[in-house]
């Protein structure tokens, strides 16, 4: 089967359009005659060409940058999942069948894909959970009655748009960095949440509630905290937003407009104002922009959350952002920014970043102690 993501798909549309070109170039006196037939083949093998070698281009774009997961998401379907996703009331506490189906990393974490219904929201869609080497290794070895303890912290992680929850796990490599910091004993235990924010087939909604749906920042925020609550045990301690580029955005909109569940966020290349696709009224986004309005938020009602903020210098509409909120922000929020010398707006440019993020993030947050993973 061609999954959009796999490198068989890759290679795939590669050897195909490498064979289209070849067999062009060794059949094309065949087609030289001046028929209609033969000007349509001409034109059909030379389209042909293009097309695949257009899609095959997209096609390593999508696997360096993993912008959509599948060719559902590619395409603007969702009903896969909303068949299989399991409903409020169904949801159990991790089991160990599902430590057991977990994925592993090399550094010791498990990774659980779950796909959920929002108690609250009712978006059916993707969420990942990350759990660290040491809180693993105690489930792995107690699966009969597993516990995450009480020796944590909770990062939620949001990826920008295009992009899907497994970007973290993989170009960002989030997951690979957080837990390096964990196992050398540099940051306490972090559980990951990390959910789908793309949740509307074609639609990039900014982790907005929408009038007359869909209710993207309930669905991030309340049923990701009672899902968490429920699968694997999570108590009311305050969270950590983290996102890159429109999950920047989607960060610190949360943790403003949630400072019940958040105390701390992170916005890395992100912006502070919400950016509407095509086709949403006038009237529309005037009410959101003003619901939105984070500056507004924090002057109505002191927070005591804390912010870092990390932009690029060459990436100007992010880092124009970052300084404009930052200079209405003065005195309403802490907030810590940190300047990338070089570089525009891309993964590549991002991920010597996260570790420095993550080492702020534990900053924040007490702990009694961290030891290195033996």
């Amino acid at each position: 089967m061609l999954l959009l993501s796999s490198l068989s798909t890759e290679i795939f549309f590669w050897v195909v359009t490498a064979s289209a070109i070849i067999l062009t170039i060794f059949f094309w006196h065949t087609l030289a005659p001046k028929k209609l037939r033969h000007i349509v083949a001409r034109f059909s093998a030379i389209i042909f060409i293009q097309l695949f070698a257009l899609a095959s281009t997209l096609i390593t774009i999508n696997r360096a940058g993993e912008f959509y997961a599948s060719w559902g998401d590619l395409f603007g379907s969702k009903s896969q999942l909303a068949k299989i996703a399991v409903q409020p009331a169904l949801l159990a506490q991790i089991s160990a069948k599902d430590i057991a189906g977990a994925k592993k990393t090399a550094g010791g974490s498990l990774i659980f894909r779950e796909v959920i219904v929002g108690a609250t929201s009712k978006i059916a869609d993707v969420v990942f959970v990350v759990l660290p080497p040491k809180i693993a290794a105690q489930m792995q070895a107690n699966p009969s009655s597993p516990t995450i303890g009480s020796d944590y912290q909770v990062v939620e992680l949001f990826p920008g748009y295009p992009g899907v929850p497994q970007t973290w796990i993989g170009s960002m490599s989030g997951i690979q960095t957080l837990e390096k910091l964990e196992n050398a004993g540099t940051v306490q235990n972090t559980i990951a949440i990390i959910p789908a924010i793309n949740v509307a087939p074609g639609q990039d909604t900014e982790c907005l509630n929408f009038v007359g749906g869909p209710y993207v920042e309930t669905w991030i925020t309340t049923d990701m905290r009672a899902f968490a609550t429920k699968f694997i045990g999570i108590d009311n301690r305050p969270w950590t937003s983290f996102g890159y580029s429109t999950g920047g955005w989607c960060a610190a909109e949360v943790a403003i407009r949630h400072p019940d569940l958040y105390n701390n966020a992170v916005s890395l290349a992100g912006y502070f104002k919400p950016i509407f696709s095509p086709g949403i009224s006038k009237r529309e986004k005037n009410f959101l922009l003003g619901k939105y309005d984070l500056i507004t938020a924090l002057k109505k009602a002191p927070t005591s959350v804390h912010m870092m903020i990390i932009a690029s210098q060459k990436d100007k509409f992010t880092n124009l952002a970052a300084k404009n909120f930052m200079s209405a922000a003065t005195g309403l929020i802490p907030i810590r920014y940190v300047s990338i010398p070089q570089g525009g707006h891309n993964t590549n440019v991002w991920k010597p970043f996260v570790s420095t993020a993550f080492e702020w993030i534990n900053a924040q947050n007490p702990t009694t102690s961290v030891a290195p993973t033996p």
